[in-house]
């Protein structure tokens, strides 16, 4: 801004009385004190230079200067990091093969929440049966990576009143969440993408190895994934068992036959988490969806699929760590023992907590730093 003389001259003026006022009283107290005044200037600048006093001084400005530029550049970094409601809209372009006839999705939307850093590592994250991308949204607050989580196909609770949003197949589900990871990476193409699925949405991931393997054109280059909780066969999907036998028009029956099936406190606690969520969405599509996740696994105490499917995954992956919660202890020692059989060491692992203290903030952070370290 130019240097304006004229107002300088017109505050002057108008303030003539009072700069006179305070000239005249300065000239008085110097000229009385004048030997005193100069004494303790004096005083001041020896004891300021002996002991490198001014050099600390001045360390201590420039330290306080740069702690100010940091502060303002973090809060102005902060308000770049706020989480973005977005979408992606549906083309038929974007399917190889053709859709049933009652899969309508062509025209509307898949929707997604966003945190943009300047983190090298894009993290992608899945959610689990009825939720949706905001129960990763504690999370997606703290990570220093860049986050983007999407909601499958009609999961938000706005979209249950929509009927354009009806129930659709499983794989027409994969097929839309691939077409927005490859979205994101043409987005982003210097980032590293990491992948992380919640309980059936790690189940997506491998349902989308399946595609990158019969399509290898349309497999975007995966850094890393980390699966929390997926399903092995039926005997881990006791709320998606339950949820594909729902009649979604008369659903209080079955809603509260689901209710009396935990044996504890903890798990009457994430069954209702769930069923919470569950009802706020359009309860055909996440019937249909649970319906076919039941019919995608096998019966508990078989284990073939799945360690055909996680080695699949494997193979397009750079590092993959698969973690369960306490809700699958029984399992555990099980599936570490057939993995070892097939060489595969290193992966698997059990941590103490519960299963929705998975997709909280402080383990996901803890577990998500730790892999992308590594990359």
């Amino acid at each position: 801004m130019p240097f304006d003389t004229e107002e300088l001259a017109a505050l002057v003026s108008r303030r003539r009385a009072v700069i006179a006022g305070a000239g005249g009283l300065g000239s008085l107290l110097i000229g009385i004190y004048s030997d005193e005044a100069r004494d303790m200037i004096g005083w001041t600048w020896s004891h300021v230079v002996a002991g490198g006093t001014l050099v600390v001084l001045a360390a201590a400005a420039v330290f306080s200067a740069a702690w100010w530029a940091r502060g303002r550049l973090e809060r102005r970094r902060e308000l770049h990091r706020e989480i973005v409601a977005s979408s992606f809209d549906i083309h038929a372009d974007d399917f190889d093969g053709d859709l049933p006839s009652d899969h309508a999705v062509i025209g509307r939307e898949l929707r997604y929440i966003e945190r943009r850093t300047s983190s090298s590592h894009l993290v992608v994250l899945l959610h689990g049966l009825g939720l949706d991308a905001g129960d990763f949204r504690s999370f997606m607050n703290v990570a220093p990576q860049h986050t983007v989580a999407i909601t499958a196909f009609g999961h938000n609770a706005d979209e249950a009143r929509d009927g354009r949003y009806r129930a659709i197949g499983l794989a027409t589900h994969t097929d839309l969440i691939n077409g927005a990871i490859n979205n994101l990476c043409r987005q982003y193409p210097n980032k590293k993408l990491t992948l992380v699925g919640f309980s059936v949405g790690a189940d997506m991931l491998f349902q989308l190895a399946e595609l990158w393997a019969d399509h290898p054109d349309r497999k975007p280059r995966v850094s890393s994934a980390l699966l929390l909780d997926p399903n092995i066969n039926h005997s881990t999907m006791i709320i998606t068992g339950s949820v594909a036998q729902l009649n979604p028009e008369e659903p209080l029956a079955e809603l509260k036959r689901i209710v009396n099936i935990p044996q504890s406190p903890i798990e009457f606690q994430n069954i209702c988490e769930y069923l919470h969520k569950i009802t706020e969405k359009d309860l055909h599509l996440v019937q249909r969806y649970a319906c076919d996740l039941w019919g995608y696994w096998e019966p508990e105490g078989q284990y073939d699929l799945f360690f055909r499917r996680f080695e699949q995954l494997q193979a397009v992956s750079g590092t993959l760590r698969v973690l369960f919660s306490t809700h699958f202890e029984r399992h555990f020692n099980e599936v570490v023992g057939l993995a070892r059989q097939r060489g595969i060491r290193q992966v698997f692992d059990l941590r103490r907590v519960d299963h929705f203290d998975l997709c909280r903030e402080t383990f996901l952070r803890r577990e998500v730093d730790a892999l992308t370290r590594r990359r």
